[in-house]
């Protein structure tokens, strides 16, 4: 687990900003270090505007004029989170390989995401619907254009599936059936990881390699080629964590430890 503070840059990466606007980096930058602290120590419900004003040493009348209220720090901090996800996933799509191989990689992408930066993931999480509704509407479209971008990702591997005759649909309501399908298995068992379901409620103590398989039955049911008995997808992830992950993979599964979890 890696612990990762919101990357805001200091004043001093913004050379060409007037004195005022590295002032108001900086502001900003204390109000989401206080606040993301908060937030993973106390929870949604537990902290408060007012201690975000004290922790960051900024007043209260400065900080509502910021953000108006305690939702609208946690949809910048969920904001931020994903762009670091996305990032990841921009990276995975650069392994060679077939469409299904990039799926595949994109999802392991995540994961590392998950498995690394945790609390990452857990504050894009605590910025859920009813949160959204009470965030300022500029904050909720940034962060809906992250998100946007992250299934388009997937829909653009999809594409290239059906152009290389990987992947027969007959329309194209098919492709949005598997991206919403897909996505919502991954967003819902990674929530499900880290309210810790998978392991007490379900009593499954593999959950990531069990979503794993679920993708690749589902993936073959489709008949997205090559069919997971017709191609080795364990090496193809090897490679990808060599590759593409070579200091989050050997972080997560030890040194050398290409296979991840399953050797």
């Amino acid at each position: 687990m890696i612990t990762r503070q919101p990357n805001i840059r200091p004043a001093s990466g913004y050379p060409s900003l007037s004195r005022r606007q590295r002032e108001l980096r900086d502001r900003d930058s204390r109000i989401l270090r206080a606040a993301r602290t908060l937030a993973l120590e106390l929870g949604y419900y537990g902290f408060t505007m007012d201690q975000v004003s004290q922790a960051s040493d900024c007043p209260k009348g400065t900080l509502y004029h910021r953000f108006i209220s305690k939702e609208d720090i946690l949809v910048a901090l969920a904001t931020e989170s994903l762009e670091h996800r996305i990032e990841m996933m921009k990276r995975a799509l650069t392994f060679e390989g077939r469409p299904r191989e990039k799926a595949a990689a994109v999802g392991e992408a995540i994961a590392l995401f998950t498995r690394l930066f945790p609390a990452d993931s857990r504050i894009f999480h605590m910025a859920n619907g009813p949160v959204r509704e009470k965030a300022s509407p500029h904050r909720v479209a940034a962060l809906f254009d992250i998100e946007r971008q992250s299934v388009e990702l997937f829909r653009g591997i999809l594409g290239d599936a059906v152009k290389r005759g990987d992947l027969v649909v007959e329309s194209e309501n098919r492709l949005d059936e598997i991206t919403m399908g897909a996505w919502g298995l991954v967003e819902g068992v990674f929530t499900l990881i880290e309210g810790h379901a998978a392991v007490h409620a379900l009593d499954v103590k593999d959950p990531y390699y069990r979503l794993w398989c679920f993708f690749n039955r589902s993936a073959d049911a489709y008949g997205w080629r090559p069919l997971f008995s017709e191609w080795d997808y364990e090496e193809s992830l090897a490679n990808l964590r060599r590759q593409v992950f070579p200091e989050e993979a050997q972080m997560l599964y030890g040194a050398g430890q290409w296979w991840g979890d399953r050797r």
